[in-house]
């Protein structure tokens, strides 16, 4: 082994443990990264710096793991670019762009799994946890992470261990379901207080805190943050301090005591700015607006619950949007500002349900998938039955052909019928396959066109009821918009993000196809060829898509020229139906 090889694995087991000598050991990698020239070592060494330069500089840390991947690749290192995706990951997480950083978890997943080591693959599991539960995926995190905890148990790894643990639980509070929450906290504290980790100790004493708030025990909530504060400050981590104050500040809200709650949310929001924490300047705007809300200072209120949702959108974080967006509603509502509460009342609503759905459609896919699933393989298994069963004919042909020629003959026209009966049965599947798929598509047009009719119905009460509204009693105007109100957030806003959703999982590969064969279709023309996949009348894609019926008539033939069918005798739906 070098010598250089000897100095870059006795700094990769120093940097992580020794945090006085970080600077040292990045500054040492640096010089030894200047001095090799194999390849292999460079990737090794650019891999550290980018772990080593995580926490302080993400931007010199994603530089160098964009070095190590580029030269990993060149030189087929799977091992060394398998972990420059994973901390490609960490930066794009940090950025919070949750997608980028999914990809490069996957695929450093993918990585690890070819190469076998266990350790790195463990934490890549521990990131996708991560990531999906910050997607609102909460059964795949809990998936992943339950995986990550069985390698760290194998490998006696306490402190990750702990680290899944508490991210177990966190899966479990934001879904509600505090007595699992807790079960996970206290397995991740145990071990936390075991090997003496304030840090760790600093994020689970806030997260305990959290459950007693979430059950009523604030005097035991209080114990717990106070806990975590004290840690927070003697390691400097400004970033849980900013949580533990708007937590303390939320239960004194929740107990009116308004001073006392005033005086840390506003300690948490002078923190976050001052580490610009865009998602804690967000959580603390939206907390100070409930508060000023209960205190009858609307204005106020309202200034906050702005900065909030405007914060809170720059990043993306729909929770906190939410939030806001409910808080605006009651008190415009409340000062019968009935156009605002309606427009925010909608955006709550729509982010619930969206929050809701992502939840959700894991489930519904997984179904679906495995009904194909399944389907699939049954046409697999008669197909291979009917080929084994061919070569047995052939086998017993070529035996029995020279002193049982008359015999075989009348067997075989038995052995032929059989296949034919199989050959039908076989068409009788695929028959079934199709009725079950053209079912799905009048099911799906169906539920797409009752969204349509019950919007315009909506509407058309709603219009009827402000026409008519003046002229009841002064007393039962507020009732009246009360109902146009409560009827107007029953209205499905995204009907065709609903179908298209729907569609891609009936439909999986017709966009693709579509997309290789024609690929300057419009979004409009592949959105006209999803409906008429569907067999839908010019009349009901007229509905859908808030058109008139002659420029639909006037789209489809534009849309025979550019799959250049316009001189050709076959309909569009026929000529979509076979892609």
């Amino acid at each position: 082994m070098s010598r250089i090889k000897q100095i870059i694995l006795f700094l990769s087991f120093l940097l992580p443990f020794l945090s006085i000598a970080a600077e040292v050991n990045r500054d040492s990698l640096q010089r030894i990264l200047y001095i090799t020239n194999i390849p292999s070592e460079k990737i090794i060494v650019l891999n550290m710096l980018s772990n080593g330069w995580m926490e302080d500089d993400p931007l010199k840390a994603y530089n160098f793991a964009e070095q190590a991947f580029v030269l990993s690749e060149t030189i087929e290192d799977y091992k060394g670019k398998a972990e420059a995706l994973l901390y490609l990951g960490q930066y794009s997480s940090i950025k919070e762009d949750y997608v980028a950083a999914l990809n490069y978890f996957l695929e450093s997943q993918e990585g690890f799994n070819k190469t076998g080591d266990e350790q790195f693959h463990a934490d890549v599991l521990l990131e996708l946890g991560k990531t999906y539960q910050r997607r609102f995926e909460y059964e795949k995190s809990l998936k992943v992470l339950f995986e990550a905890m069985e390698v760290y148990k194998e490998l006696n790894h306490p402190e990750k261990l702990a680290e899944t643990y508490n991210l177990i639980g966190g899966t479990y509070y934001d879904q509600e379901k505090y007595d699992k929450a807790f079960e996970y906290f206290q397995n991740s504290m145990v071990i936390w207080e075991d090997i003496k980790d304030e840090v760790g100790l600093a994020k689970i004493y806030n997260n305990v805190g959290e459950i007693y708030r979430m059950n009523g025990h604030f005097d035991k909530a209080l114990d717990f943050y106070n806990r975590a504060i004290s840690l927070n400050l003697k390691i400097s981590r400004l970033d849980y301090l900013a949580i533990n104050y708007d937590n303390i500040g939320n239960i004194f809200l929740l107990q009116s005591e308004y001073d006392s709650s005033l005086f840390y949310m506003e300690k948490s929001l002078e923190l976050s700015k001052s580490i610009k924490d865009n998602n804690r300047i967000a959580a603390a705007n939206i907390s100070l607006g409930k508060l000023y809300s209960r205190l009858d200072s609307k204005k106020k209120a309202l200034q906050y619950f702005e900065s909030g949702i405007q914060i809170a959108s720059e990043i993306g974080y729909l929770i906190n949007i939410k939030e806001a967006a409910k808080g605006m509603s009651n008190i415009y509502k409340e000062q019968d500002q009935f156009e605002n509460a309606y427009r925010y009342h909608r955006m709550f609503k729509r982010i619930n349900d969206s929050l809701f759905n992502i939840q959700n459609l894991e489930k519904i896919t997984q179904l679906e998938m495995n009904l194909i699933f399944d389907h699939e393989q049954k046409i697999k298994s008669i197909q291979r039955q009917k080929t084994n069963y061919k070569y047995f004919l052939f086998a017993i042909g070529l035996i029995s052909v020279l002193v049982l020629f008359i015999l075989l003959y009348g067997r075989l026209r038995i052995k032929i019928n059989h296949a034919k009966i199989e050959e039908e049965n076989l068409q009788l599947e695929k028959q079934q396959l199709k009725e079950e798929l053209d079912f799905k598509n009048r099911e799906l047009a169906t539920n797409v066109m009752y969204l349509v009719k019950k919007n315009e119905l909506i509407n058309y009460i709603s219009d009827k009821l402000l026409k008519v509204k003046t002229k009841f009693k002064k007393e039962n105007q507020d009732i009246i918009q009360q109902i146009i109100l409560d009827l107007q957030a029953n209205i499905d806003i995204d009907i065709w993000k609903v179908f298209e959703e729907r569609f891609r999982e009936v439909h999986m590969d017709f966009y693709k196809k579509l997309n290789q064969n024609f690929p300057n279709l419009r979004d409009n023309d592949r959105k006209l060829c999803a409906l008429l996949r569907l067999n839908m009348s010019t009349k009901d894609i007229a509905a859908i898509t808030h058109r008139n019926p002659n420029s639909i008539e006037v789209a489809r033939t534009r849309l025979r020229k550019k799959l250049n069918i316009s001189n050709r005798e076959i309909s569009l739906v026929s000529f979509l139906s076979s892609i």
